[in-house]
C-alpha cells in the first residue's frame, strides 16, 4: 500500500469508530469515490497528512436542519472551519430533480451563513488537473489561515514574497506584476524570479526562450 492508502485506512478507521447514527451509516455507505479521490489527490499532497480533516462532518443550521460535509477541514476551533466538496458532473446536471437542486443551494446556503469557508471541487478536475486543485487549496491555507510551506523561511523576502504572489493569485503574473510588487528594477526583479525557477518553486507560464508569466511549479512536490 502507497503512504497515502495507509494513512487513509486508519483514518476512516478512527473516525467509524467515534461515529453514530445517520453520520456513521454516511460513513459506510455515501463515503466513497470521489471523498477519496478529494483527499489523495487534493489535500494529501499539500499537507502530507490527513489530521484536521473529519469526513462526513455534521453541523446544524441556523435553520436547525442536520447536514453532512464531504470533507472538512478544521485547524482550530478559535477559526472559520472549511468544507471542501467533491461534486460529479453528472449527480448534479442530470440525476436530481428540481427539489433536490433546490435543497442542494440551500445547503450550501446554511454553510455559508453558519460561518463556514466553502471550497468546491469537480470530480472531472481532481482527475485530470489535481495540481489546480491543489494550488486552490495552497491559496486557501495562505488567505483564510495565514499558513506558508515550511521552504518559505529559507528564502529571501523578495522571494517570499512573489511566492506569495503565486500562490494567491489565480492567474500567472507578469514579470512587470513582479517588479511592481517588488519595487525593484528590472534586473533585480529577473533575477529574483530566474532565483525561483531553478529552485522548482516557480516555472513558465508562457513563452520558452523569454518568459513572460509566472506560476507556481507544477512538477515540485510541495510537502517538501
Amino acid at each position: 500500500m502507497s503512504n497515502f492508502e495507509n494513512a487513509y485506512v486508519k483514518w476512516l478507521d478512527m473516525h467509524k469508530a467515534s461515529a453514530g447514527g445517520e453520520r456513521l451509516r454516511r460513513l459506510n455507505k455515501r463515503h466513497g469515490f470521489g471523498e477519496k479521490l478529494l483527499l489523495e489527490q487534493g489535500w494529501w499532497p499539500v499537507l502530507g497528512t490527513l489530521e484536521h480533516l473529519h469526513p462526513e462532518y455534521e453541523f446544524i443550521g441556523i435553520n436547525g436542519e442536520r447536514y453532512f460535509i464531504d470533507i472538512a477541514f478544521i485547524l482550530d476551533l478559535k477559526l472559520k472551519p472549511t468544507a471542501s466538496e467533491a461534486d460529479g458532473f453528472s449527480s448534479h446536471a442530470r440525476d436530481i430533480d428540481r427539489d433536490q437542486f433546490s435543497r442542494a443551494l440551500d445547503r450550501q446556503n446554511e454553510i455559508v451563513l453558519s460561518n463556514w469557508n466553502i471550497l468546491r471541487f469537480s470530480i472531472d478536475k481532481l482527475k485530470e488537473n489535481s495540481d489546480a486543485c491543489q494550488n486552490t487549496i495552497r491559496r486557501m491555507l495562505v488567505c483564510w489561515y495565514g499558513k506558508e510551506d515550511t521552504f518559505m523561511r529559507d528564502l529571501n523576502i523578495y522571494q517570499r514574497e512573489l511566492v506569495r504572489v503565486a500562490i494567491r493569485s489565480a492567474i500567472p503574473f507578469t514579470a512587470e506584476d513582479a517588479r511592481n510588487i517588488l519595487g525593484k528594477k528590472h534586473n533585480f526583479t529577473r533575477a529574483t524570479l530566474q532565483s525561483l525557477i531553478q529552485m522548482n518553486i516557480l516555472e513558465a507560464a508562457s513563452g520558452n526562450q523569454r518568459i513572460h508569466r509566472y506560476q507556481l511549479s507544477a512538477s515540485r512536490n510541495w510537502r517538501h
